[in-house]
C-alpha cells in the first residue's frame, strides 16, 4: 500500500473554474462489522441528482428483496424457515422504509442537487449495508483570449 501523499490546496483561480457536478457516482456496498472487508454490490453513474436518487431508491428495494426474499421464491421452496423474534435486526425493513419514504427521497434530491454526498446505512448482526451517492465534479476548459 502506498503512503498518502499530501496535496496542496487548489489556488483560488482553480477553485473558481470548478463547476457544478455533471454526474453522480452511486454505490451499494456491504461491510463486515469488524471493518476489515468491503464488498461492492452495485454501482451506477447518474447524470442528474434525480437519476441518482431514483437509483438509490431502486437499489434499496433490490437489496431488501435479496435480504428477505418472498416465501414463495422458487429457490426457497425446500428451505426450512424459522420465525425471527422482534429483537432481530431487520436491515431489509430499514431499506424498504427508507426507499418508500417520500421525505427521504426529497432530502436525497436536495442533497445531491446542492453538491453534497448522501449515504444511508442499515446494519445486521454481521454486516452493514450502505447506499452512497456523491457528485463527480468537473472543470471548465480554460480559454485564454
Amino acid at each position: 500500500m502506498k503512503p498518502a501523499v499530501p496535496m496542496p490546496a487548489l489556488p483560488a483561480s482553480a477553485r473558481a473554474s470548478l463547476r457544478s457536478p455533471i454526474a453522480f457516482r452511486c454505490e451499494a456496498t456491504a461491510h463486515d462489522l469488524g471493518g476489515s472487508r468491503e464488498i461492492l454490490l452495485a454501482t451506477y453513474r447518474g447524470r442528474s441528482p434525480r437519476l441518482a436518487a431514483r437509483w438509490l431508491r431502486a437499489e434499496a428495494h433490490r437489496l431488501a428483496r435479496l435480504l428477505s426474499p418472498a416465501l414463495g421464491a422458487l429457490f426457497l421452496r425446500d428451505a426450512p424457515f424459522t420465525a425471527a423474534g422482534p429483537d432481530v435486526p431487520r436491515p431489509d425493513a430499514e431499506l424498504r422504509a427508507w426507499a418508500d419514504d417520500e421525505r427521504a427521497y426529497e432530502h436525497a434530491l436536495r442533497s445531491l442537487a446542492s453538491g453534497r454526498a448522501l449515504m444511508f446505512t442499515a446494519t445486521d448482526y454481521d454486516a452493514r449495508y450502505s447506499l452512497r451517492a456523491y457528485p463527480l465534479p468537473t472543470r471548465w476548459a480554460s480559454i485564454d483570449r
